[in-house]
């Protein structure tokens, strides 16, 4: 049956989205967060013991991603998934019984390449599974219902023990929702437009400096008392910021299942940059700061999963996630080290290389058939 046809069932749809929120869970709750707070309570806050155990994981997620890729198949997609997920549950068990550096790096190397393998299988995954018509808002159901999770006080604010113990349930909840993908769709994968050559390099970009971004601001806000204070911090301001999560990624999964991925990533950039130019170190901070980093962040998360998932490549999957995801979030991090604002140098720097990058895709078709 051609994927612009086929109707998924419910149980398909179901399992899609609860797994595509437990991965993007486990990432944001653990791997992204709850991980750097273990290895903080665990050995200290020392530039000199975070630093390198993040690099592993880092490293790791990048081989992790590559070796998806090379061993995937469909037919064993959900074995392959269910391996990766069995590896973070090691990252994740692990953080709670070392007390040892060369715990931490074996945690930190089990973590990063868990969610490589499970990102990149993933991504190769759905569109099997799912078709073309509901792709989009899958996706944005599932990030959004995970960042919105992540958001809620008692998740967001719990200590790291707790924190790897979700990330333990969101693994379950991956394995039941992965052994529901079953792929039913001949996709075939898209070689023009956004997925020639030129597409995929000037997508790569673009994300890569989405990521930078994001990565470089939540980094400033973590470690900034009156940004987090003003952007993160009470129970009510936690509640709005899961709605706006939610509410921005199903309405970009509802827009790129119009076909409007440009647009998407377009609307997405710029409210992550005037964010990104509001959290300047100066206070107040504007509220309407945060609600559009939460918001750029959740559409641009959308796509991110989206667009190697509507190729059906792995390969596509683990160029993105390597070298836009993990380099891109080294980047902005090691942008952000030891600053208590996120100046506008990288900001305009990010945008530039986003709408270059924008701008060399629509060079090439736009539209994928």
């Amino acid at each position: 049956m051609a994927p612009q046809t086929y109707q998924p069932g419910g149980k398909t749809i179901v399992g899609a989205v609860i797994t595509v929120a437990a991965v993007y869970a486990y990432f944001l709750i653990f791997a992204q967060f709850g991980f750097l707070r273990a290895v903080q309570a665990g050995l200290g806050e020392g530039v000199g013991v975070v630093r390198p155990i993040m690099a592993v994981m880092g490293l790791a997620g990048v081989a992790g991603s590559v070796l998806a890729a090379r061993v995937f198949k469909e037919a064993r997609g959900r074995s392959l998934l269910a391996a990766g997920l069995g590896v973070c549950a090691g990252g994740a068990a692990g953080s709670m019984a070392v007390q040892t550096m060369a715990g931490y790096y074996g945690a930190a190397l089990l973590t990063g390449l868990g969610t490589g393998l499970v990102t990149v299988t993933l991504a190769a995954m759905l569109r099997p599974a799912v078709g073309d018509a509901r792709l989009g808002l899958t996706i944005g159901l599932g990030t959004g219902l995970a960042y919105a999770f992540c958001n809620l006080p008692a998740v967001f604010e719990a200590g790291a023990a707790t924190q790897a113990l979700l990330a333990l349930l969101a693994v379950g909840i991956g394995l039941t929702g992965g052994r529901m993908l079953v792929p039913r769709v001949a996709t075939g994968a898209p070689v023009a437009g956004d997925y020639s050559k030129g597409g995929i390099a000037a997508w790569v970009v673009v994300f890569m400096a989405l990521v930078a971004l994001d990565s470089a601001a939540f980094y400033v806000i973590q470690h900034t008392p009156a940004l987090k204070e003003a952007l993160w911090t009470g129970s009510g301001r936690l509640v709005l910021n899961a709605g706006v999560h939610l509410g921005a990624a199903v309405l970009a999964g509802w827009a790129l299942g119009q076909g409007w991925l440009g647009r998407t990533v377009l609307a997405g950039a710029a409210s992550l940059l005037i964010a990104g130019l509001l959290i300047n170190g100066e206070t107040p901070v504007p509220a309407a700061a945060g609600w559009l980093y939460v918001a750029g962040v959740s559409a641009y998360s959308v796509a991110l999963v989206y667009y190697p998932a509507r190729s059906g490549r792995s390969g596509l999957a683990a160029w993105v996630y390597a070298v836009a995801g993990w380099g891109g979030s080294a980047l902005g991090i090691g942008l952000a080290d030891g600053r208590s604002q996120l100046p506008a140098g990288p900001v305009i720097g990010a945008g530039t290389l986003i709408l270059l990058g924008l701008l060399l895709r629509n060079r090439f078709a736009c539209r994928v058939t």
